[in-house]
Parts: structure tokens; C-alpha cells; sequence
């Protein structure tokens, strides 16, 4: 028969027992104890507490791996968390330093402009004629001028220069001149493009020198206007005189050499008849003077004479009046209208008795 060892421990000292599982006992050879192999050592009993040893050790282990697990999930998590906390705090370490960055270089660039704004001049190049207008009173002559300024810049404020603004005549020229090339208004700085210009004198009414510069029928209604003039004075002093001998005699043209008054004198003949010598018929004059003969500078006229005795309006410009003197001779007229005036005037002679 085989012999088939088996190992067991000894209940008495704790001590391994090698037996042979055919034979029904073993004796322990450290303590001398007895060991009854069909009851506590059988077979049965060896499987069944190696079936409560094994099913422990799976029960710890188990309870190992279980804890084991638990352990490395709360773990992992543990890192999941401090690694989602250590993002978030870089990321809003990094968001703030761009944030503050952002606002640290728009404050130095500010800060950078308005040191360079308050440094720094802002340089305007200008033409301050284009605001520079000259106004004129008076007539070709005798004008004068103005010089207007009307500049919205400092430029107003620099001292100009101009020529003779008095005694003006159209075609004349005046010269303005600025005495400086720029200009500062606070931190601003205005550089002229140019210091000087020139303009001519234009525009100016001009008073009438000569009749010939009348048109026809301005002159024809001057004529007309003389003589009824001449005869209502006539007829008004109770005068003795011929019918239908009134007639133009001579004309003047009259303009102060200041050019501070002009007029016209149309002299009127008449025939009358001289009661204090024998009804005999005898030549007589009236003198029409008319004042302020003008050509505007559209090209009109402006005259002024009586409207009283006759009514004669061409585009609103005849609206003076007339004064009338008589005399019996030539001479007479001819030294008060000639003789006496040609130290301050400049007189024109249109000699025309049969016109």
C-alpha cells in the first residue's frame, strides 16, 4: 500500500504533524500528544477548513482591494481637484497680469500723448488773407479803405502794415503786410503762408467829367428838365419873354479837385423882350446845375435834379434837385460858372448853343 504523508497541527503545542492519512492517529513528536486523524483530521474536516481559509483570505483580500480602491479613487480625485484648482489659479493669475498689463501700457501711452500734447506744439500752416477783406467809402477819388480782419486764429492780434487807405481811386492798389511769419495761440502754432498781398481798388462809384459819358436819353431828359425849369422861373418873376426861344446853350461839367462834389450847369437861352428899352428883344440865360452826377459801378447812373417840375426816373437814380440862377449876359455866366470855380474845380466845357 502507498503512503500518502499529510501534514496537520498539533492542537496541544502548535508543532507540524506529518501522518499517513491511512493510518487513523498520529503522535506529535515534540509533545507526545495523540492525534485522533477520523474526527478532527479527516479528510472532510482538512477540506472544509481549507474552504473557510480560503474564503477568509478572498474576504480580505477582498477587503483589501475594495479599501485599496477606494483609496486610489479618493486619491485621484484628491489630484483631479488640486490639479483643477492649480489651472483656475494660473489661469486667473494670467487673465489679471494681462489685464493689468493691458491697462498698465494704455496708461503709459496716455500718459505718453498728453506729455507730448503739452510738450509738443501742433503746428497749423494758414493763409490769413483769406480771411482779410477791404471795405471802401466814398468815390473814385476820394475814397478811403478799411482793412477788416476776420480771422478766427491769434493772426488778428499781429500787427499789420498797409498803405495810404485815403484819397483812393479805382484802379489804385493797397498793400497789406503782416510783420510776423507765425504765431502761438497757447500750444498751438499758426504758420503764415504768406505775409503780404496787393489788392486793387475796384467797385467805386465815379463821378461824371465829362456829359459825353451820359447816355442819350439821360442827356435828352437833363435838357428837357433846363429848359422847363427856365420857363416856369420866367413865368413865375412875371418875365417878358419870347415864346419857344428857350434852347441849350452851353453845358459844364464840374468836378471838385478833391473829388468832394460834383455838378453839371446847362445853360439855357432865351429871348425876352427889354421893356426898358423899347420892347427891343435882347438874349438872356438861366443856369440848370445839377449835383451829384455818379456812374455806379454797375454801370447806371445817379443824378440828382428837381422832381417837383418834372418827373424823370431811369432805374430809381434821378432823384435830386436843381437850382437855377439867371443873368443877362454871357459873361456873367461865363464868370460865375468858369471864371470863379476853376481854382477848386475841374471844370469840362461842352459848348453846344444849338444843341
Amino acid at each position: 500500500m502507498a503512503i500518502n504523508v499529510k501534514t496537520v497541527t498539533c492542537p496541544a503545542c502548535g508543532a507540524k504533524v506529518n501522518y499517513d492519512e491511512n493510518n487513523k492517529t498520529a503522535k506529535c513528536e515534540f509533545c507526545g500528544a495523540v492525534l485522533d486523524m477520523t474526527e478532527e483530521y479527516g479528510e472532510k474536516k482538512d477540506r472544509e477548513r481549507d474552504d473557510i481559509q480560503d474564503m477568509q483570505i478572498r474576504n480580505l483580500m477582498n477587503k483589501v482591494t475594495g479599501r485599496t480602491t477606494v483609496r486610489n479613487t479618493e486619491v485621484n480625485n484628491l489630484k483631479a481637484k488640486k490639479t483643477a484648482v492649480i489651472i483656475i489659479v494660473i489661469f486667473i493669475f494670467l487673465l489679471s497680469g494681462s489685464i493689468m498689463f493691458s491697462i498698465l501700457r494704455n496708461s503709459l501711452a496716455l500718459t505718453d500723448r498728453m506729455n507730448k500734447s503739452i510738450n509738443s506744439e501742433t503746428v497749423t500752416d494758414i493763409d490769413p488773407f483769406l480771411k482779410v477783406k477791404l471795405s471802401y467809402y466814398g468815390v473814385s477819388g476820394a475814397a478811403t479803405a478799411r482793412v477788416n480782419d476776420n480771422n478766427i486764429y491769434a493772426i488778428s492780434s499781429i500787427e499789420k502794415t498797409t498803405t495810404n487807405l485815403e484819397h483812393l481811386s479805382n484802379g489804385d492798389t493797397i498793400t497789406v503786410k503782416y510783420n510776423k511769419d507765425a504765431v502761438k495761440d497757447g500750444n498751438k502754432k499758426y504758420n503764415l503762408l504768406q505775409t503780404e498781398k496787393t489788392f486793387t481798388v475796384e467797385g467805386l462809384d465815379a463821378y461824371i467829367e465829362d456829359i459825353s459819358a451820359l447816355e442819350e436819353e439821360d442827356l435828352a431828359a437833363l435838357k428837357k428838365n433846363a429848359i422847363d425849369l427856365a420857363e416856369r422861373e420866367c413865368k413865375d418873376v412875371n418875365f417878358s419873354y419870347v415864346e419857344d426861344t428857350f434852347k441849350i446853350y452851353a453845358i459844364y461839367t464840374m468836378v471838385k479837385k478833391d473829388y468832394t462834389a460834383q455838378k453839371s450847369v446847362f445853360i439855357v437861352s432865351f429871348d425876352y423882350k427889354d421893356t426898358e428899352d423899347g420892347n427891343k428883344v435882347k438874349t438872356g440865360y438861366f443856369m440848370a446845375e445839377y449835383s451829384g452826377m455818379k456812374k455806379l459801378a454797375t454801370g447806371d447812373l445817379k443824378i440828382n435834379f428837381s422832381t417837383d417840375t418834372f418827373s424823370y426816373v431811369r432805374e430809381s437814380y434821378f432823384n435830386g434837385f436843381t437850382v437855377m440862377s439867371a443873368h443877362s449876359t454871357w459873361d456873367a455866366v461865363y464868370t460865375e460858372v468858369y471864371l470863379n470855380n476853376k481854382g477848386e474845380w475841374s471844370v469840362h466845357e461842352d459848348m453846344s448853343p444849338e444843341a
